[in-house]
């Protein structure tokens, strides 16, 4: 089972053509927020925002039926939970026109990493390639997607619960 999973990290890593990092201008960007209702407590540092949230920040944009935002001390942008069916969360990589597009039932944002975590029915979609699993980690920074089936379905042979990849060909110039 460690060689399966060793070959499919190495798989995703040579294969995969995600251009992960994340405009540099979206942390220096404001944050808007929508949303039907919203309970702020200074004190903890947290802000829920339920019915039809969305929010944008530069190429960032983080919706769900209920989103949680967290803050430091200092009240910068920590982490932001958003629960959904599902929740989506987008983010357009420098470089590149195409945004890296996600979904899950829920996403764990962690600003200050630039990690996503998407659990329960994760879906990460750029341009025509795909990568869907019940438990995906996108680190943005390193340029990392690591993936995992549930553990209550696992193994099934329905294959519910595995890591399933599309890659589409490169297209082939003329010469």
């Amino acid at each position: 089972m460690t060689n399966n999973s060793t070959l499919l990290a190495l798989l995703i890593t040579l294969l995969f053509p995600f251009q992960a990092m994340a405009l540099n201008t979206d942390s220096d960007q404001p944050m808007n927020i929508e949303a039907d209702r919203v309970d702020i407590d200074d004190e903890k540092g947290t802000n829920i925002f339920t019915g039809n949230v969305v929010i944008t920040r530069g190429s960032i944009r983080i919706s769900g039926d209920k989103v949680v935002v967290y803050r430091d001390k200092e009240k910068n942008l920590d982490k932001i939970h958003s629960t959904g069916n599902p929740a989506h969360f987008q983010q357009t990589p420098d470089n590149k026109n195409v945004p890296v597009i996600s979904e899950a039932k829920e996403l764990f944002y962690d600003a200050v990493k630039e990690i996503l975590i998407m659990r329960r029915n994760g879906k990460i979609i750029q341009g025509g390639d795909t990568f869907t699993g019940d438990h995906i980690i996108y680190d943005s920074k390193r340029n990392k997607i690591t993936a995992k089936q549930s553990k209550s379905t696992g193994g099934s042979k329905s294959g519910k619960g595995r890591v399933h990849i599309t890659i589409q060909p490169k297209n082939k110039t003329k010469k």
